[in-house]
């Protein structure tokens, strides 16, 4: 297979990834948070915003792939410890750390294969 085509692959399923966290994520933030869980809903529509624009990123830069890999994986710490400490939104937080949690990892092994073959 042509390298280019298999790179698009890449590309198009970390695209996938991401998009399959941002609807998560967007799932999360349909929830009605409780006044003492409004801290996290607002860090929850920051993420949104970072999500949007490493949209944005990965297809427009291969350098970028590990910085979001790393960014994500961030997030889905982040979203695990929220969801320990909002029941009424745990479920939908834990599916969304396992989405972010995915769509890094998969970013972090294209990184690394685009790293090899540039060496």
């Amino acid at each position: 297979m042509p390298e280019g085509i298999g790179m698009n692959s890449q590309t198009l399923t970390s695209r996938a990834d991401l998009e399959f966290a941002e609807a998560a994520l967007r799932d999360v933030l349909l929830e009605e948070f409780t006044q003492d869980a409004k801290a996290e809903a607002m860090s929850l529509g920051r993420m949104l915003v970072h999500i949007v624009n490493m949209h944005e990123a990965i297809g427009t830069s291969p350098d970028t792939h590990a910085n979001v890999a790393k960014r994500l994986g961030d997030f889905a710490i982040t979203t695990t410890r929220m969801a320990n400490r909002i029941p009424d939104a745990a479920a939908k937080l834990y599916r969304l750390s396992q989405a972010l949690g995915v769509a890094s990892s998969r970013l972090s092994e294209k990184a690394t294969a685009t790293d090899a073959a540039t060496a």
